[in-house]
Order: C-alpha cells, then sequence, then structure tokens
C-alpha cells in the first residue's frame, strides 16, 4: 500500500531508518560511534537516500589513520542495494581497471582506463572509493578520469583519504596536475573532516572478542622460528615467478628480499594475497637503513594485507620503529598505524626485553 505521508516526510523517516540500521549493525561489531563518526553516519545516510536527486555528486571525507573511515564506508556498502553499488580499494581499482587480458596491443594507457572505467563501472550507480590518494603524477590523472566519469554517468562517489582535498599530490612541482580534481571535488562534493584524535586501530580489542585476520597478525623483532632453506617453491605472478617460498595450504613462508627487494608491484601483492590468507615474512631488514623503494613496497604490501583482512607474521631485525621515515607525513602515519595492530609474540618480547 502506498505511504500517505508527504515526500518530505517520507525521506525523513528513511534517512532515521538507514541511520538506524548503520548504527545498529555496528553496534553488533562491537563498535561505539564518538559524536564526530555518528554526525558522517547522519550525512551519508541523507545522501544515500535516492542520491540521483541530491544536489552535491558526492561525499569526500578525510581524517588521519584509524578515524573509522573505512569501517563506516563497509557499514554502509552493506546496507547498499549490492546490484548496483561497487566498493574498491584504491590498489584493488587500478588492478581492475588494468586487467592485463583486456587490453589490445598498443593499446595507450588513457584508453585502458576509460575502457577499463567503462567495463568495471557499467550499471553502477553509487561507487565506494576507499583510500582516494594522489602521491604521484600518474595518480593526478586517473583520478581527475575517475571523478569526471561518476559525474558524466551520474556515479554518486563516495571516498576515504587521509588528505584534506588541497594536499592530494602535495608536491610544489607537481600540485598543480590535482587542482582541477581538487576544485571540482570542493564545488560539488560534501566535504567532511573525520577526526576525533583518536586512533582507534590503536586500541586494545574489546575483552573477549577474538583477533582475527590482520589483527591476528604478530611482530617478532629479534625471532624467528622459521628455516628459510626449506623454501624450495617459487610461485607463478602474472608472467613471471617469485620464490623461492614455503606453503601448505593457505598459510605461506617467504622472505622480504623477494616481496620488497625484487621489481613487485602492488598488482603482484593482490594476485598474491588472493591465494593465501595467513602470511609468515621473514628477514625484514633494520627500519633505520631500509631505502626508499623498499619502504614503499613493503608499505603498499601492508596496505594490501589490511585491506583483505590477512593474517600475517613479520620476522624483523628491529620494532619496525624507523619504519617510513622516508616516506610522505601522511603515508608514514597510515602504515605506523597498521603495523600498531600486531602483537608482538612472547617469543619475540623475550629476546627483546632487557
Amino acid at each position: 500500500m502506498p505511504s500517505l505521508l508527504p515526500a518530505r516526510l517520507l525521506r525523513i523517516r528513511r534517512v532515521a531508518q538507514r541511520r538506524r540500521r548503520v548504527i545498529s549493525a555496528l553496534q553488533r561489531q562491537g563498535f561505539s560511534l564518538d559524536q564526530r563518526q555518528q554526525d558522517l553516519v547522519q550525512l551519508l545516510s541523507q545522501r544515500l537516500t535516492n542520491p540521483s536527486t541530491q544536489a552535491t555528486r558526492g561525499v569526500y571525507f578525510y581524517g588521519p589513520p584509524g578515524r573509522g573511515k573505512s569501517m563506516l564506508l563497509d557499514a554502509f556498502c552493506a546496507d547498499l542495494d549490492q546490484t548496483v553499488t561497487a566498493r574498491y580499494h584504491f590498489h584493488e581499482f587500478f588492478r581492475a581497471i588494468n586487467k592485463p587480458g583486456q587490453r589490445a596491443e598498443k593499446q595507450s594507457l588513457g584508453s585502458v582506463f576509460a575502457q577499463g572505467l567503462q567495463r568495471e563501472l557499467a550499471g553502477i550507480k553509487i561507487l565506494l572509493f576507499d583510500e582516494f590518494h594522489c602521491v604521484e603524477p600518474g595518480d593526478a590523472m586517473f583520478m581527475a578520469k575517475l571523478v569526471s566519469y561518476c559525474q558524466e554517468h551520474e556515479i554518486f562517489l563516495i571516498t576515504t583519504s587521509n588528505y584534506e582535498p588541497e594536499k592530494l599530490l602535495d608536491d610544489e612541482y607537481f600540485h598543480h596536475l590535482a587542482e582541477p580534481t581538487i576544485e571540482l571535488i570542493r564545488s560539488t562534493f560534501d566535504v567532511f573532516e573525520l577526526d576525533a584524535a583518536v586512533d582507534y586501530r590503536t586500541l586494545a580489542a574489546p575483552a573477549g572478542k577474538r583477533r582475527e585476520g590482520y589483527r591476528a597478525g604478530t611482530l617478532n623483532p629479534g625471532y624467528s622460528p622459521i628455516d628459510e632453506s626449506d623454501f624450495d617453491v617459487h610461485l607463478e605472478v602474472g608472467y613471471d615467478k617469485i620464490g623461492p617460498a614455503r606453503y601448505r595450504g593457505a598459510t605461506i613462508e617467504i622472505s622480504f628480499d623477494q616481496l620488497c627487494r625484487t621489481r613487485r608491484n602492488t598488482a603482484d601483492y593482490l594476485t598474491l594475497a588472493s591465494q593465501f590468507s595467513c602470511w609468515h615474512i621473514t628477514s625484514v631488514p633494520s627500519s633505520q637503513s631500509m631505502p626508499m623503494d623498499e619502504e614503499r613496497r613493503f608499505a603498499n604490501l601492508i596496505d594490501v594485507f589490511y585491506d583483505r583482512d590477512l593474517e600475517v607474521h613479520l620476522y624483523t631485525q628491529d620494532r619496525l620503529e624507523h619504519l617510513g621515515h622516508r616516506l610522505h607525513d601522511t603515508e608514514r602515519a597510515r602504515l605506523e598505524s597498521r603495523l600498531a595492530q600486531l602483537q608482538y609474540s612472547e617469543e619475540a618480547t623475550d629476546r627483546t626485553t632487557p
């Protein structure tokens, strides 16, 4: 039976219902929202109720690591119509866009990207995009195409980011490449800062709650029970192989050298992450002397583990307290926040306690 409520009151009721559903779902998972998070839930509930009728074309919410951005994005994703909604992490999205098997010979990168957008976003009305960022000039070009495509095809875009829009591609030589996208975001999106000054990732898990996935991982400075001389398997990754390594079922043991001292990229990490849910990474070198290219690969690797919620155990030379010292401040803060969720193993603690 059609509702007899006026359209405005009906919309208010639907917004309130969505808000209650999202908050209830998070509470069942043991999360209690701070005031700033509640304000964001209200805003997203309003914008996602008939998004095609909204004056704004998206929501860009940003803040330091650990403020609950991805958690809230996932909660809304679960509440939306899955047939017209897509949820991507930055790395996962660009891997999907650049699928090798979808490329024509000598096809330009720009046309590959345009074709990938059409393919991946066909039929999509709401796109949830986690970790929107521009740290290299190429990122700025891709992000500009993504935002423009969503507006041209009436796709409501919701993004999380660690960066205020004006801090995207924060480089004096290349920042101008991001300025058109920044202007478009500022003029057509709701921009919301999420920062209650608490990194929730660093807080202890609720009493009695079993640590699972990524949070079940450990950091093991000065300790490793794994003998690398037993590694005897090479794995196919794209057109290449990586190894030696050792695996059994969904668990893999592999050295830092193979993952971060060879010319691996995030697409390789995503391929491997789809095959194994538990990782043991040996011989992670001192964080004080780690070169920048290795730091960046390692940071990307941790990003993939975190986003896929994979269990990871790191066997390191030190406590990684200097890791990220060659990265951008925001990148370093994100890496530190994610590493802080790994527990020190008892064996490692015994070896590092004076």
